[in-house]
């Protein structure tokens, strides 16, 4: 059933992963239900709002600002996150899964991730040269040559293989513009508190997906927790990720970045969309 075809299970996501993912799921509807629609293209993504302003309260778009320069001004930083999605079973139900994920990052060319999940432990190292992805469970491990910045890398590998890092927009060194460019709307929610700090819930509204994003009060605007909604897919399936403990001076050594990988793990190859 198409049901089968939203796998929630990965580390690598971001809001243009999700926007993406939900906009394959509309066009393979749409295709399957209407095949003799007068030639319409349902393999490029249309701009959200295309033609028309966004309607953004300009406290949401100073506060997506501030936490954006916080971010993109930080030579390096490391964080937490509780990580928490729906699996659609083919009945329709969903079901909750989570797993918590360590993030370091080191402008302009270092990145490492750990996750451990209920499905899968993997980590993922990015030097500047190579990212390699470790399948801990299975002892298997992938590794690409990519573009020396985290920016480059990131366009290379949702465009090249479909994935991207971890939380890539966070990763940005311009989260807003990662963030803001196919919303349509956006709103501040109130004030509220996500592991006793304060924070500012803003709510963005996009063609294929609605997202949610807490940002703390205080001197340094940091993500205090993300919320996004497949809206278009039967169930309206969400992902979100609770952050804590960030650092933005961790004293992060080069080494970090460096793969190291378990003397039996086995190679594989990453899969390109383009020999698909």
């Amino acid at each position: 059933m198409i049901y089968q075809r939203v796998n929630f299970r990965t580390i690598f996501f971001s809001i243009t992963f999700a926007a993406a993912v939900s906009f394959l799921f509309t066009a393979v509807c749409v295709t399957s239900s209407s095949a003799q629609e007068s030639g319409k293209d349902a393999s490029a993504q249309p701009e959200d709002g295309a033609g028309t302003k966004p309607i953004v309260a300009p406290q949401a778009d100073a506060t997506v600002r501030k936490m954006s320069d916080t971010l993109g001004n930080a030579k390096e930083f490391s964080f937490d996150a509780d990580i928490s999605y729906d699996e659609l079973l083919p009945s329709g139900q969903k079901i909750q899964y989570g797993g918590t994920l360590q993030g370091i990052v080191k402008r302009p060319d270092g990145v490492y991730a750990e996750y451990e999940g209920d499905f899968e432990a993997r980590k993922i190292w990015y030097d500047g040269k190579q990212v390699t992805v470790l399948d801990a469970e299975n002892n298997f491990y992938g590794q690409l040559a990519v573009p020396s910045k985290i920016d480059d890398t990131m366009d290379f590998l949702i465009n090249e293989y479909g994935f991207t890092l971890p939380l890539a927009d966070v990763l940005s060194s311009n989260p807003y513009s990662s963030l803001m460019k196919n919303i349509s709307a956006g709103v501040v929610v109130g004030e509220s508190d996500v592991k006793g700090r304060e924070c500012s819930h803003l709510a963005f509204v996009e063609k294929y997906i609605d997202w949610q994003l807490w940002v703390s009060t205080g001197k340094e605007a940091l993500p205090c927790k993300l919320v996004i909604t497949y809206k278009v897919i039967p169930g309206a399936p969400q992902y979100t990720a609770v952050f804590s403990n960030w650092n933005l001076n961790p004293g992060v050594d080069e080494s970090a970045f460096k793969a190291e990988l378990p003397e039996e793990a086995v190679k594989i190859d990453f899969i390109s969309l383009k020999k698909q």
